[in-house]
């Protein structure tokens, strides 16, 4: 959607404090972060840039969504959405609670498997080959289906396996529409459109000695929250139309993609994005790199475009997310929330969060180079990372690090601000397109902790380019004779808790 904004003149004028946006950081984190020196030894020993893991935090973010289903007196089942992040200590962390994994690859099942995780408690999702197929369902594995053409193919699976204990599926659904919400015309990849959803039904009904039939699903990341409502509706209706087929749908699966917070406060965020914009207009020094505004721009004094960065200042977060969500009123139900329509309906509810599970379980380390100024004069520090360690397809993280100083004594004020770039011999590479304002500027040595980068963030795209190094990762408990830390693929939960 177009966004245009003129910025009054009065405001060009007015003294600036530097430009700041605080992050959210949990209170283990806080802790640990004071450990500087074991901090400073981490990254000598494993390199930079190095990812830091909290496993423990997991536990806190599966009890806030368990505590929403016992409000709510809803049932069903959480599936952790393992692909934001590759760490093992987190899948085997999950492992000891009473959740379940999703998955997006035939990898992924044997990760999943070897980390704690049966087979009853896996899903697989996201597009598939036989080979895939073919594993969901010789291990019994819950299949959520994209297409017809999948269906197809776990039939020819279970023939080939002689399967006798039926595939257990979901119907994954896309194409949500309502008279009284406008929908934009932009194409999807995933699911089986709505309209397309009754001949479905017609085929598991005829197949239903082959299908165990647990619900119809959908995943949505950029839905307004009328848009949200309607794919409840949709959702719903369906279910009740697949009963009277004499099907026996357990719930819906509506997926994930709950909201986090990644800064502290609401009102500093909003400054902070319309300061963005007051220097597209020139009204502040610049404050993107080559003033590229982050999804704005300046088109003759107006301020045009759509931000291309998430919300950092959720105001219900996480659990609270899924709270609203469920509670909202559904025209279509009589205005009956989702939460009385499941509940009164005996119907499960399945979600599939991934980044709020992730929320504030890691962070990404990357000791500086050396410092410069770039062709226009500003203050450019290299860090020994690039922007595949830190980066995602669909989200920028803005706030600011936290700076770990070797010897604060060498370093000097922070006065104008600074962009941090990568080692990766390409023009484009820049760590944070968003200046920042340190009071000292880091020096050679120096670290640099970028927080909250574990959902989508520190790996999802992560690549060798170049030759340059990707991330170790290390795992860092607490308990009561302080922190302990190991290499991720070595973490042992259950010893932990043992």
């Amino acid at each position: 959607m177009m966004q245009a904004q003129k910025i009054s003149s009065a405001q060009q004028d007015k003294k600036r404090e530097p430009l700041r946006l605080d992050p959210v950081i949990h209170p283990m984190i806080v802790d640990f972060l004071k450990q500087q020196n074991d901090i400073f030894a981490l990254c000598d020993s494993y390199g930079s840039p190095l990812n830091i893991m909290f496993p423990q935090v997991v536990d806190e973010n599966i009890a806030a969504f368990k505590a929403v289903y016992k409000k709510n007196r809803i049932t069903g089942r959480i599936f952790y959405t393992s692909k934001p992040n590759k760490s093992l200590s987190i899948i085997r962390h999950a492992a000891l609670n009473d959740v379940s994994i999703d998955v997006s690859s035939e990898e992924g099942i044997k990760r999943a498997l070897s980390c704690g995780f049966t087979s009853q408690r896996i899903e697989a999702t996201g597009p598939k080959n036989k080979a895939y197929i073919a594993l969901a369902v010789q291990q019994g594995i819950i299949i959520n289906v994209d297409n017809g053409a999948e269906l197809e193919q776990i039939l020819k699976a279970r023939a080939a396996f002689g399967s006798t204990e039926k595939t257990r599926i979901f119907i994954r659904l896309s194409g949500f529409h309502s008279a009284r919400v406008k929908f934009t015309s932009q194409d999807g990849t995933f699911g089986i459109h709505v309209d397309d959803a009754p001949e479905t039904i017609q085929f598991l009904a005829a197949h239903r000695d082959d299908f165990d039939f647990l619900g119809f699903s959908y995943h949505w990341s950029m839905a307004t929250e009328e848009q949200r409502v309607v794919a409840l509706e949709n959702t719903l209706e369906l279910t009740f139309a697949a009963m009277t087929a004499g099907l026996q749908p357990k719930g819906i699966d509506i997926g994930g993609s709950f909201r986090i917070r990644y800064a502290t406060n609401r009102d500093q965020w909003l400054d902070y994005v319309d300061r963005i914009k007051q220097s597209l207009l020139g009204q502040e020094e610049r404050l993107t790199w080559n003033d590229g505004g982050l999804g704005f721009r300046n088109e003759g004094g107006l301020i045009k475009g759509a931000p291309n960065f998430m919300d950092h200042a959720v105001e219900k977060p996480g659990a609270a997310d899924l709270d609203d969500l469920l509670n909202r009123p559904m025209p279509q139900f009589d205005n009956m929330s989702a939460a009385q329509v499941l509940s009164e309906n005996l119907l499960d509810l399945y979600i599939e969060p991934g980044r709020s599970l992730l929320d504030q379980t890691g962070i990404t380390v990357g000791r500086v180079n050396f410092t410069k100024k770039s062709v226009h004069g500003e203050t450019l520090v290299a860090l020994d990372m690039n922007r595949s360690n830190m980066h995602s397809t669909h989200q920028k993280l803005l706030t600011d690090p936290v700076i770990l100083y070797r010897d604060k004594s060498r370093n000097r004020p922070c006065l104008e601000g600074l962009f941090y770039m990568g080692n990766l011999c390409v023009s484009y590479d820049i760590i944070q397109y968003n200046k920042t304002y340190p009071a000292l500027l880091p020096e050679e040595g120096d670290l640099v902790i970028f927080i909250n980068t574990a959902p989508y963030i520190m790996d999802f795209i992560e690549s060798n380019t170049l030759m340059q190094n990707t991330a170790d990762k290390v795992s860092v408990v607490r308990d009561a004779s302080g922190f302990h830390w190991s290499r991720d693929n070595e973490y042992r939960p259950a010893a932990v808790k043992g």
